[in-house]
């Protein structure tokens, strides 16, 4: 299935743990500072962003590649799903690694997950990866927009090749955001042709979609509750794309509210509250049973700039993340459907949204030395 010139280009990613990494020292909702030892790194000359090469790894703080999408099977069966790989340098030494994978039956509204400590990141064999071992890769093409993933299992696995179909999203114009926790590189590939196959509940479907996709990486932290996001990447059905983040300072505040939209031609533009004016509101909240976290659930997006006015609401509740890790690192990652209108006229599609904040962190010990 998979192409051969999008052979792995990426380097040896594996093993275990990131999103805890700066969920730093309390388990409370006070304001609080950063902890000893959180200073971000200052990065006051951002180097411009290249590809192919920058859809491959760095030696940074952290990074991570993030794919969220919509799938059918011959059948148009619907499903969910997303794939991350997330890495980390906890500041004496080590590096963190942890996969994970997360499943929608949009039908059943089951939601299923798993994660490996370790995924891997082949350069040498010549193989297509469907015919290798062990059963969990990523990699980057030798062209831009260019990647793919294989999760085999018996239960529960997915692969699927990957091939952008719209210009690259660099978010804050240039593709690097400066924020209180540090300096970041962020981009997007907001869709990807998606083929492949998925297998749940040990059936295995031949499926077909679309795939948003997140490279980020940088001297940066992720503070944890009550830090933390509301992250959407909306795939709009006239060809539109849009992500809006809202993030949460270290006092539990809405810091800053931003994002990028690409018209169906595919040309972007930047998004700032202030002069194109973002109005996130939520409309609805949910309990999760299995960590008492209390999330929002349903949102409303106005951007007057883009004459933009949208409700997006979660396909299923309880898409909550866990990936038998630390509570810190646990996280909501939904599918969602999108209606409203656009300069008045009607307009829908599909979203992921993730929430992270939510769920109250466990102390790290190298955050306290």
């Amino acid at each position: 299935m998979f192409s051969l010139r999008r052979r792995l280009r990426l380097g040896l990613v594996l093993l275990a743990l990131l999103l805890m990494v700066a969920n730093a020292c309390v388990s409370s909702v006070e304001p609080r500072d950063v902890a000893t030892g959180a200073t971000p790194d200052p990065t006051a000359t951002p180097a411009p962003i290249t590809f192919p090469v920058d859809d491959q790894g760095y030696d940074s703080r952290l990074e991570w590649w993030y794919y969220s999408g919509h799938l059918k099977s011959e059948s148009s069966k619907p499903f969910g799903f997303h794939f991350v790989v997330f890495e980390s340098d906890d500041g004496i030494g080590d590096q963190n690694r942890v996969a994970q994978l997360g499943i929608l039956d949009v039908e059943t509204g089951d939601h299923y997950e798993m994660s490996k400590v370790w995924a891997v990141i082949d350069t040498s064999n010549d193989l297509p990866l469907l015919d290798r071992a062990p059963p969990w890769f990523l990699f980057t093409g030798d062209q831009p927009g260019f990647s793919g993933f294989s999760i085999n299992g018996e239960a529960l696995g997915l692969s699927l090749d990957l091939e952008a179909t719209t210009p690259v999203m660099l978010h804050n114009e240039i593709g690097w955001l400066p924020t209180e926790a540090g300096a970041t590189y962020y981009y997007s590939w907001p869709r990807q042709d998606a083929v492949g196959e998925l297998t749940l509940n040990g059936e295995t479907f031949n499926v077909t979609g679309t795939s948003w996709f997140d490279h980020q990486w940088g001297d940066f932290f992720v503070l944890g509750k009550p830090a933390g996001w509301q992250w959407f990447a909306i795939q709009l059905d006239d060809g539109g794309s849009l992500m809006i983040t809202e993030s949460r300072g270290i006092d539990g505040e809405i810091a800053e509210t931003y994002g990028t939209y690409m018209s169906p031609e595919g040309e972007a533009r930047s998004l700032k509250s202030d002069t194109d004016g973002i109005t996130l509101t939520e409309t609805g909240e949910w309990i999760s049973p299995a960590t008492g976290a209390t999330y929002p659930s349903g949102w409303g997006i106005e951007i007057e700039s883009l004459a933009l006015d949208i409700i997006v609401d979660p396909v299923a509740d309880d898409q909550e993340v866990q990936g038998g890790l630390a509570a810190g690192s646990t996280y909501w990652e939904g599918q969602s459907m999108v209606g409203g209108t656009q300069d008045g006229q009607a307009i829908s599609g599909s979203a992921y949204v993730e929430l992270s904040g939510y769920v109250d962190p466990e102390p790290i010990e190298w955050m306290h030395r």
